[in-house]
């Protein structure tokens, strides 16, 4: 889904306006784009909601790779 509503006060934002994602673009073949929009289709699932699926996976395949995150203050790391 494009959009997110917040359980506090109902207001519609959508993830274009947010500040907490960020867009991400690519050129691939036409064949794989083609067969990713029937699998979302299928799947009933937007795109974005796909990438951001697969884009996940492909970073725990490959976590070894990444430098450490920093501690998080919310989850109270010191």
């Amino acid at each position: 889904m494009n959009s997110r509503t917040s359980r506090n006060d109902k207001t519609l934002t959508t993830k274009r306006d947010d500040p907490n994602y960020a867009q991400v673009s690519g050129h691939i073949p036409a064949e794989v784009a083609r067969e990713f929009g029937v699998l979302c289709a299928i799947k009933q699932i937007t795109k974005s909601e796909a990438m951001e699926e697969a884009i996940k996976l492909l970073l725990e395949l490959n976590k070894e790779l990444l430098p450490p995150k920093p501690p998080s203050k919310d989850r109270g790391d010191t």
